[in-house]
């Protein structure tokens, strides 16, 4: 048996004559001998391309990697061999005029230019190395196993126990809840289809690793241990979330991100450069197509509803005006607590996460604190908003359970991009208009009004059969009796005309002119009916009750009634006496 000194030293030339004959005939007699030869010149092949120029180290790499994603240990061989080959692949036409060495020693002769032995012992090194990192290195299975998996699923249909791999979809009837030790929760809308999977490249041991497939979820990511971040993967982009909060949506082209708090990286598929987006901000990332990303233009929960809500549309120039039937709303006297806060509860990620039960079920969830609780003695009507979660809950005779849940009458979903109408009245919504719009909310007093605004009167100033509650309504109000022009309607809007120079009434600046120009601008609607004249109704913003009062004493009575507010000519129609409310970039 032929010695590995003596096979280097006969591919390289450097054997004695005697002992060159005697390898040459064993390598011509004995096959075993022979592909020992060829495996040696191989391997030096092999070597050689590793050792050599670029391209030929991009294969070699291309070729461990393809390993590391899960290629057998053969197929790494396989392809090693057949990538890293030195050998100049010529044309079939230059094969064709080359002469064919005559024997092994011509082929070899060819071939190498250096020391045999220094390559044969760099290829043993390789191959030990590759052999160590293939026996060592973490498998699918191993690394799925070591996933941190949330403590809870809930879905429409129940909790379920999530398994590594397995896909879970929620329901069209509802929402989802998906809840980690850490704190961690992912809302998740209805719809949805995810999958808890290791999504890292190269694969990552331990951590939240999960593939969002389809649909929607809100996020409130607590803080993830250093160096084991939040990894989502949808089929358009790759997140790294540290602790944060944000919005999610995968839809057929695209995936969308919205941050609330925090920072969130996000990458396109095949991209290792992410981008960062910060609390404000948003990012597309769609196939064929450069990330687009930037500030978000408002905050859904401040400035709620789309750019063509009846909310944000302005009264236009082609707007009509006439006088408000009935008595004047300052017949009775002044107007006393004019303005009557409807602030929306707002819950926290650290706040428990209570269920919403409408007739002995489960109408979704929201997070509240203790304190927040409404008695139990009360039935009040109250709207929650969740961070992180782009729409509100709109519940109608709320109570609190002995167990934390609510009981409510009626829960609505408001989605808080959409319109602020729902097409048709429900108990929760009983004239179909949200109770988010109109309210004057926080620093909107001294920066400006951007968006109608909501008031309430007396019962006797409505039209509709008095022996019934239901008032008649007019667009963009439903659920009504008829309307009548004798008297205001449930969707009526009011406004002060053009015609009217505000500024030599209250002044040219100050709360008192920020809502003088609201209702010049855009409008108040009627809502609803309430124990009083007028009142209009406010969220966070407030002011000294008496400054309040006296601002409306003076303002009110400019209002009239814009007839031809109408879904085809909403404000009036005609040129807007403002922009329009800046899109959500991403619906």
């Amino acid at each position: 048996m032929l010695t590995e000194q003596q096979i280097i030293g006969f591919i390289e030339g450097t054997l004695g004559p005697e002992e060159h004959a005697l390898v040459e005939g064993a390598l011509t007699t004995e096959p075993t001998e022979r592909k020992r030869a060829l495996d040696q010149i191989r391997l030096d092949a092999a070597l050689r391309a590793a050792l050599g120029g670029t391209n030929a180290s991009e294969r070699v790499k291309q070729s461990v990697l393809a390993v590391i994603f899960g290629e057998s240990e053969a197929a790494l061989k396989q392809q090693v061999l057949e990538d890293t080959t030195f050998f100049t692949r010529r044309s079939r036409r230059e094969q064709a005029h080359t002469s064919r060495p005559s024997s092994l020693i011509d082929l070899v002769s060819a071939a190498f230019r250096r020391p045999a032995w220094a390559f044969s012992f760099a290829a043993l090194c390789l191959c030990l190395g590759l052999s160590l990192w293939l026996a060592l290195r973490p498998t699918p299975a191993a690394l799925a196993l070591s996933l941190e998996l949330p403590t809870r699923v809930e879905l429409p249909t129940g909790a379920v126990v999530p398994k590594a791999g397995a896909t879970l979809r929620v329901g069209e009837s509802g929402s989802g809840t998906v809840t980690f030790a850490d704190g961690t929760v992912l809302h998740l809308e209805p719809g949805t289809e995810f999958r808890f999977q290791p999504v890292a490249r190269p694969l990552r041991k331990g951590g939240k690793q999960l593939k969002l497939l389809s649909g929607a979820l809100s996020a409130n990511v607590a803080s993830q241990p250093r160096g084991l971040p939040l990894l989502i993967e949808t089929p358009h982009a790759m997140l790294t979330v540290v602790g944060t909060e944000f919005d999610l949506a995968v839809s057929t082209n695209q995936t969308s991100l919205e941050v609330t708090e925090g920072l969130v990286k996000i990458a396109r598929s095949g991209e290792r450069q992410p981008v960062s987006v910060a609390a404000g901000q948003f990012a597309v990332a769609a196939p064929d197509a450069t990330m687009r990303y930037g500030n978000l233009p408002r905050n859904p929960y401040l400035w709620p509803f789309s750019s063509e809500s009846p909310w944000n549309t302005p009264i236009g120039s082609g707007a009509k005006y006439q006088p408000v039937p009935g008595r004047p709303f300052l017949a009775e006297g002044p107007l006393t607590r004019a303005v009557r806060g409807r602030p929306p509860l707002l819950g926290r990620p650290t706040d428990p996460l209570r269920e919403v039960w409408v007739n002995g079920q489960v109408r979704g969830d929201v997070r509240l604190n203790e304190s927040a609780l409404p008695k139990a003695t009360t039935r009040d009507s109250l709207v929650f908003l969740q961070r992180t979660r782009r729409y509100a809950y709109e519940l109608r005779e709320v109570t609190a359970r002995p167990d934390g849940s609510l009981e409510a009458a009626d829960a609505e979903r408001t989605d808080l991009a959409g319109p602020g109408v729902h097409p048709r009245a429900v108990p929760a919504l009983p004239f179909g208009l949200s109770s988010l719009g109109g309210l004057i909310r926080s620093g909107e007093y001294h920066h400006g009004i951007q968006h109608a605004l909501s008031a309430r009167v007396n019962r006797e100033r409505l039209s509709g059969r008095r022996n019934f509650t239901t008032p008649g309504t007019v667009w963009p109000a439903t659920g009504g009796d008829e309307p009548a022009d004798k008297l205001l309607n449930v969707g009526t809007l009011l406004a002060i005309p053009p015609d009217v120079d505000i500024r030599t009434i209250i002044g040219e600046s100050g709360p008192a002119f920020e809502l003088a120009r609201a209702m010049q601008d855009y409008g108040v609607y009627i809502t609803g009916f309430i124990d009083a004249p007028f009142v209009l109704l406010a969220g966070e913003a407030r002011l000294d009750q008496g400054e309040e009062d006296a601002m409306l004493i003076k303002l009110v009575p400019l209002l009239k009634v814009v007839p031809n507010n109408t879904a085809q000519t909403p404000g009036g129609g005609g040129s807007p006496r403002r922009e329009p409310a800046p899109r959500f970039p991403l619906r």
